[in-house]
């Protein structure tokens, strides 16, 4: 693949697009995270009620309003309220619909890395090769196909990095404002104190003067004028209890450990930061002798790096994908340097290995557990990912084994998706519509394929009062619990249990 398509920023963000949308249609969205946006925007069209998100008709406080509103936006383009109702997607536009705002914004996350890298050094093939170094990281993979609202997030934060490095302000804290509506806080916190860490290093002011300049305050009215209004609806609606349940709760609480969500060690994102880097261990040696801190960009952008995920570790509740604007910086450091590394055969030779033995361990795993068609997908794309190892330069290597790996998971996801309930459900509920209920299970994808309220049951003697007929999903071990008489529908794989669909005639 030649370089000058990574060089030229218009076909960059088209291969961006192109890249990011493979694996992006069909495959049904993951519980826990992914089906309450689309639920919660979904009901925003159905309700006409464009202010207070709700997933399974209770009131979502947990993230702001704006991927809601990306989400309308595509939702309402596509149709995808009609297609749930009647039950016919064959190419998947529902998923796509529901990925595009992530798909773009990644796109245009590689577009800025980009300039941001072209901005600090004056150099197309390095900004290039930043570029190219961002696709690697695996969080890159995939935030940019997914149903969340961070790559929304880290790409208004890298802009609004990227204008105030420039010194455009007014424009900065537009994007500051679409952040903070994002995922609140935090969408203030990263740009600011990034570009007051730029300050200090790169420029050696202290900020002051950049601070109380007018086009800044002016761009803090800004600010203000785009992210408030929302937030004071929220307030007049619900009060304290907006307060509470999002600010104190989702990010005070959850950042000091008093609300124990996802509670981790300080080192949980060290071995995340080490898989991260895997494609770049055939060049780690090279990059150390090449990468001097006595360049106070150098510095800047490991700084950068450095302060995210101590940031993120000092948290007491974490999951993997917060630090992932951290290897941002840490792309444009790598990308300066890719174009003066070589492919030896050594460090080529011993990835190929380990690629392969991972391809035959993976594939041994997923056909121990009855996946014979998904251990052999495994295999052959894992074996052509190792055979990259053998191009001639490593923006090749990295590129094509990205490529590889994109095509080979889509291949994967979408031959797990067969074996998957929730779409399944979903079209029996349309063509016989009885309750469902959940037995000792929870999947919140079944919510937002089939416009269904659902609450977890966990007595079993629940059941024996209810009017039949009506159908239960659960886990087959939980089936000897019942005493209803029941009719399984078909079996499925859920989150690695074996599940059922009952009806109850």
């Amino acid at each position: 693949m030649k370089r000058e398509i990574f060089e030229n920023p218009y076909l960059l963000t088209i291969f961006s697009f192109v890249l990011f949308s493979i694996g992006s249609f069909y495959v049904s969205f993951f519980p826990p995270d992914e089906p309450k946006y689309v639920d919660a925007a979904l009901r925003m069209i159905e309700h006409s009620n464009y202010i207070v998100p709700f997933f399974n008709c209770h009131v979502r406080f947990d993230k702001p309003i704006l991927y809601y509103w990306e989400l309308v936006v595509f939702f309402k383009l596509f149709g995808v309220d009609q297609l749930l109702k009647t039950g016919h997607d064959p190419l998947g536009i529902i998923e796509y619909a529901a990925r595009l705002p992530s798909i773009i914004a990644g796109s245009l996350i590689v577009l800025f890395t980009y300039l941001t890298s072209f901005e600090l050094f004056k150099n197309r093939k390095a900004a290039a090769d930043s570029a190219i170094a961002l696709l690697t990281f695996f969080f890159y993979f995939y935030l940019t196909r997914a149903v969340y609202p961070d790559a929304s997030l880290i790409l208004f934060e890298l802009v609004a990095i990227y204008l105030f490095i420039r010194r455009r302000y007014i424009v900065a804290w537009l994007f500051v404002a679409l952040a903070f509506l994002t995922k609140g806080p935090i969408g203030i916190v990263t740009p600011g104190f990034t570009y007051f860490i730029y300050l200090w290093v790169v420029e050696r002011k202290s900020g002051l003067k950049e601070f109380f300049s007018l086009p800044n305050l002016l761009g803090f009215l800004l600010f203000i004028a785009v992210s408030a209004p929302w937030y004071v609806a929220m307030y007049h609606i619900y009060g304290y209890e907006f307060v509470n349940r999002f600010l104190i709760y989702h990010n005070i609480e959850r950042f000091t450990g008093a609300a124990h969500q996802h509670p981790h060690s300080f080192f949980y994102y060290l071995p995340i930061i080490a898989a991260c880097f895997y494609m770049w261990y055939p060049y780690a040696g090279d990059l150390i002798k090449r990468i001097t801190f006595k360049d106070n960009k150098n510095l800047f952008l490991f700084l950068w790096f450095l302060w995210i995920v101590l940031f993120f570790s000092i948290s007491r509740n974490k999951l993997a994908h917060y630090i992932a604007p951290a290897f941002i910086p840490i792309a444009i450091l790598f990308g300066r340097y890719l174009s003066e590394l070589k492919n030896g055969k050594t460090g080529a030779v011993i990835m190929c290995i380990i690629e392969l033995v991972a391809a035959i361990g993976i594939a041994i795993y997923l056909y121990s557990d009855g996946l014979a068609t998904l251990s052999t997908i495994a295999l052959f794309g894992l074996i052509a990912a190792a055979a990259t190892n053998f191009f001639k330069r490593p923006y090749q290597t990295l590129v094509m084994k990205v490529v590889v790996l994109s095509i080979a998971a889509a291949v994967l996801l979408t031959e797990f998706d067969a074996i998957r309930p929730e779409k399944r459900i979903w079209h029996t509920l349309l063509n016989r519509p009885y309750p469902l209920y959940e037995y000792r299970i929870n999947n919140q994808s079944i919510v937002a394929y089939t416009r269904r309220c659902l609450t977890e049951i966990k007595d079993p003697n629940y059941f024996d009062s209810l009017a039949a007929p009506f159908y239960i999903y659960t886990k087959t071990k939980h089936l000897k619990e019942l005493k209803v008489h029941y009719r399984i529908l078909f079996r499925a794989q859920d989150k690695g249990a074996k599940t059922a669909l009952l009806f109850v005639p």
